[in-house]
């Protein structure tokens, strides 16, 4: 039996997020069914993150076993021969026994795109954010410096989405100004779900005047996801990276 890792990259408006749900079209049911096909085994994908439907990924990081003799480059190949354009493997290789895509993950980095002006090409549309309003980036800088650090996120997850502790690392909270295209860049050792999107959207109404920036740590002390800003659309978010 083999451990081939997967890096793959998707459209995430393609898909109805990563994990395969009865009924739908899913990142994860693709690669399975595909693999399947390719090696004659009933194939188990395991993925690094659980994106929602509409996130993208440059780089999501899976796992699967397999008795096949053949080559991780030319399971490479037989999937991208076969996958919709819409999903490419950007690598293949084979790992130890014991990696596991989600459990031996340290971490994982996302990027979220903003973008500011009046009018937004319509070829955009699905993969950046329209927020056309005046903001203060520096004030937004500070609302995010505030998030750094281990928390309980609680206030900036879906409600209901999570059972136990929900406390995570962030490493890296950045606001990368390339006007008018905005660039949120966060790095945490996890997260939960609509975490990420929800972060965006309150610094947004930081960056509006909506709420001062220190306001965030009582957001955060608070635990009460009504405290938060609005979960911008999954259009602009990008899994960039999965740390090892």
């Amino acid at each position: 039996m083999r451990n081939i890792l997967l890096e793959v990259s998707y459209l995430g408006n393609s898909f109805y997020g990563f994990q395969k749900q009865k009924g739908a079209l899913t990142v994860q049911g693709l690669l399975e069914s595909t693999l399947s096909r390719i090696t004659g085994e009933k194939i188990k994908v395991v993925g690094a993150g659980r994106t929602d439907r509409g996130v993208h990924a440059f780089a999501q990081i899976c796992n699967f076993y397999t008795h096949s003799y053949l080559s991780p480059e030319k399971l490479k190949d037989a999937l991208n021969a076969l996958l919709p354009p819409e999903i490419r493997v950007n690598r293949a290789e084979e790992v130890d026994q014991d990696f596991h895509a989600r459990k031996s993950s340290k971490g994982k980095v996302y990027i979220y795109f903003v973008w500011t002006e009046e009018i937004m090409s319509p070829f955009l549309l699905k993969f950046v954010y329209h927020y056309p309003y005046p903001l203060d980036y520096e004030l937004m800088r500070k609302a995010l410096s505030i998030i750094k650090g281990e928390h309980d996120f609680s206030s900036f997850a879906k409600a209901g989405s999570y059972k136990g502790e929900a406390l995570r690392l962030i490493k890296r909270a950045e606001l990368i100004d390339k006007s008018p295209l905005l660039c949120f860049l966060i790095e945490g050792s996890g997260f939960l779900q609509h975490m990420v999107r929800t972060i965006v959207g309150t610094v947004l109404e930081v960056g509006r005047g909506k709420f001062d920036p220190n306001f965030m740590a009582e957001i955060l002390k608070r635990k009460d996801r009504s405290t938060a800003g609005p979960t911008v659309p999954a259009c602009g978010l990008y899994l960039v990276k999965v740390i090892y």
